[in-house]
């Protein structure tokens, strides 16, 4: 399967102070892979992030969108053999109304972010006990 690789935002010339041209370079990102699974309360979703630390890991839900961001820190040595990159990873998910953003909840362990999107209550399955008479 291919990594799908974009750029969050394109290469732009700017002038400094001295009058010379400074070019800043778009930023390489990759979509992450990603499960996703559904319980009776939620939505679980399950994003491989290898290199990406807690602090720089940002997961954001704007109205209808859930956004996550991980920033990988370079390191200082080179593999001698190397099949994959560590590179920054972007990716948006659509949120439909019928989940409850205000209570996602999102965690990080050994490169897998975990990230639950509740249902709205009023989905959410109810028992009914049953009264013997």
């Amino acid at each position: 399967m291919a990594t799908t690789t974009t750029m969050s935002r394109p290469s732009t010339r700017t002038r400094d102070k001295n009058d010379a041209i400074a070019v800043e370079r778009a930023t390489r990102t990759v979509v992450p892979r990603v499960d996703i699974y559904e319980t009776d309360t939620a939505y679980v979703l399950l994003a491989d992030m290898p290199g990406v630390a807690s602090g720089g890991l940002e997961v954001t839900a704007d109205r209808d969108e859930l956004t996550i961001r991980g920033h990988v820190q370079p390191t200082m040595n080179t593999p001698d053999y190397q099949e994959f990159e560590l590179t920054d990873y972007h990716r948006i998910f659509v949120l439909t109304e019928d989940l409850d953003t205000a209570s996602i909840t999102a965690t990080l362990k050994d490169g897998v972010l975990r990230v639950e999107v509740p249902k709205h209550p009023r989905l959410q399955p109810k028992k009914i006990s049953v009264r013997a008479e």
